[in-house]
C-alpha cells in the first residue's frame, strides 16, 4: 500500500541523501537513533512498571480476601463459643453430663481466636503494603511514560531539524530530549506514591 509507513525505506534515503550531500547531517541521524533507542528501553521499564503494579493490586486483592475469611472464621467461632457458654449460663438445670458436653463444644469453638486474629492482622497489613508497593510501581509508570513522551516529541523534533538543517530546531530537539531523560532517570528511581 501506498500510505503504509516503511521504516527501512525512509533510513535507506536518508542515508543517501546524507551520503550526497543533501539532507540530515550523520550527527543528527546519530542523535535521533540514539533518542529512539532510549526512548525504548524507557517504553519497556514503563510496561514493566505497570506489570508489577497490577500484580501487587492483584496481590492486595486476594490478601483483602484472606483477611476477611479469617476474620469470619474468627468472629463465627467466637459467636458459637457465646451461644455455648450463654446456654450452660442460662440452664442450670442441665445435667453434668450436657454441661460438659457443652463446654468442650464452647471451648472447641473458641480455639485459635489469637491465631486467628493474628493472622487477619498480618493479611491486612499485607494488604497496605501491596497497594502501597502497586502504587510506588504506578507512579513510577507515570513518570516513565512521560519520559517516553518527551523523547518521542525530541525525535521529531530533531529528525525535522535534519530535514530542514535548523539548528535552532536541533537545539529545542535536544532540550525536550534532556527533559524526556530526566523524567524517565526519575521514573527509574523508588518512589513512594502520596
Amino acid at each position: 500500500m501506498e500510505g503504509d509507513f516503511n521504516a527501512h525505506e525512509t533510513l535507506e534515503a536518508a542515508k543517501e541523501r546524507t551520503e550526497h550531500g543533501h539532507g540530515p547531517s550523520r550527527n543528527i541521524l546519530l542523535v535521533a537513533a540514539l533518542l529512539a533507542v532510549i526512548a525504548a528501553i524507557t517504553s519497556l521499564f514503563a510496561n514493566q512498571r505497570a506489570t508489577n503494579a497490577l500484580q501487587a493490586k492483584n496481590e492486595a486483592i486476594l490478601d483483602q480476601a484472606r483477611a476477611t475469611d479469617t476474620w469470619n472464621l474468627y468472629e463465627a467461632r467466637s459467636i458459637k463459643s457465646r451461644i455455648y457458654q450463654a446456654i450452660i449460663d442460662a440452664s442450670p438445670a442441665l445435667s453434668a453430663a450436657t454441661r460438659a458436653s457443652l463446654k468442650a463444644t464452647a471451648k472447641h469453638e473458641g480455639r485459635d481466636q489469637g491465631k486467628l486474629q493474628a493472622q487477619a492482622t498480618g493479611y491486612a497489613k499485607a494488604v497496605e503494603e501491596d497497594n502501597v508497593r502497586s502504587e510506588t510501581l504506578l507512579r513510577s509508570h507515570e513518570i516513565l511514560e512521560a519520559g517516553v513522551t518527551f523523547l518521542e516529541v525530541a525525535i521529531a523534533i530533531v529528525s525535522i531539524a535534519g530535514m530542514t538543517s535548523s539548528r535552532l530546531l536541533f537545539g529545542a530537539g535536544l532540550v525536550v530530549a534532556v527533559v524526556g531523560i530526566g523524567l524517565a532517570i526519575y521514573g527509574f528511581m523508588p518512589i513512594r506514591a502520596g
